[in-house]
Formats: structure tokens, sequence, C-alpha cells
């Protein structure tokens, strides 16, 4: 299952509706903040707000750069994967092997629940929302994502209009099926 919103645990109508969705909170959450300015504030954020909606906060790991390798070893029942610069995550993901680590928790099983940027990783390519976020990051032109779906998000839509959708069209073409996301919003996929 793919939860795909615009915000995260901190918003308190996204950390409901996550609630419904997810019953069972109980299993081993991984938070990945790499997009962020503040990583670890962030990070760290997001596992409080998380932990106000019963997963465990034992339960609940984020992140760090520092001994990346530690969380590469464990089973995670959720991978939460945080919003910020889109292009400074997919270089992150690369960086640490992530990329290869979410697919293969997510095919065991495991619930990817992406914000934003986070969002956008779960898509094929990121390079169709190249006209938000600064790119100082992905220097090789391969933009290719996680590909967790063949659907393609656009994240904060109630702050786009038209235009920022003329924009995104230009990348996938008018054929791609592309799903707005308002700020607070989530779109379930299976």
């Amino acid at each position: 299952m793919l939860i795909l919103g615009s915000n995260g645990f901190s918003y308190t109508q996204i950390r409901q509706k996550i609630g419904e969705h997810i019953p069972d909170r109980s299993g081993n959450m991984l938070i990945i903040p790499l997009a962020s300015m503040f990583e670890k504030e962030t990070g760290q954020n997001e596992k409080d707000n998380a932990a106000l909606l019963d997963f465990k906060e034992e339960n609940i790991f984020v992140f760090d750069e520092v001994e990346p390798e530690e969380y590469l070893k464990r089973k995670y029942d959720y991978i939460v994967v945080l919003g910020g610069n889109t292009f400074k995550l997919l270089h992150g993901v690369r960086k640490y092997k992530l990329d290869r680590f979410i697919k293969q928790q997510v095919a065991d099983g495991a619930i990817y629940i992406g914000f934003s940027a986070g969002a956008y990783l779960a898509c094929r390519n990121v390079e169709y929302v190249k006209n938000f976020d600064d790119n100082n990051h992905i220097t090789d032109g391969d933009f290719t994502a996680l590909g967790l779906t063949d659907e393609y998000v656009l994240c904060h839509f109630d702050y786009r209009g038209i235009e920022e959708i003329k924009m995104c069209r230009l990348f996938l073409g008018d054929e791609t099926k592309m799903i707005t996301i308002n700020e607070d919003q989530l779109i379930v996929l299976q």
C-alpha cells in the first residue's frame, strides 16, 4: 500500500486520516528526512507526531546519516519519506542505497508513506517537478525514482494553479495519469 500526501504527521488532519488507513500501528517505522532542511529536527518532530497516533515510540527510527547502515538491518512495516527538496531527497536515497532497500521493504509488505517530495519519490521519475525545487544534487541527468506506482502526483495542489499542471504535463505528456493532492488530502494506492 502507498499513502501519499502533501504534509506529514504534524498536520492533525493528515495524522487522523493515516490512522484510518493503518489500524495496526505496532510495527517498526523508518522515517527518512533526507529532503528536509533541518533533517534531525524534522525527523524527530514527525516521530513525536506519529507517536501521538499510537505508533510505538520505541519502534520509530529516524534515519541518520552518521550510521546509515544501522537502519538497513531491520525489517520495517512502515517506510515514511518526508518532504523538502525532491532532488536532494533522490540524491540522498541513492547515496545511502535506500532506493533498493525501500523497494525491497515495500515488496516484503511495508506500507510506503510519502509526503510531498516523498510522494514524488514513489513515482517512476521526478524530473517533472523540476520547476518546483532547485536541483543542485542530480548532476548526471538521471531522475529515475522508486517506481512504486505508474501514476504521478502533484502535491500542494491548492497552492498551485493550471500553469503548474501545464509544466508537469510538458514532461509527462497528456496520456500519463496525474493525481492532484491538496494540503489536507491523502491518496491511497494499492
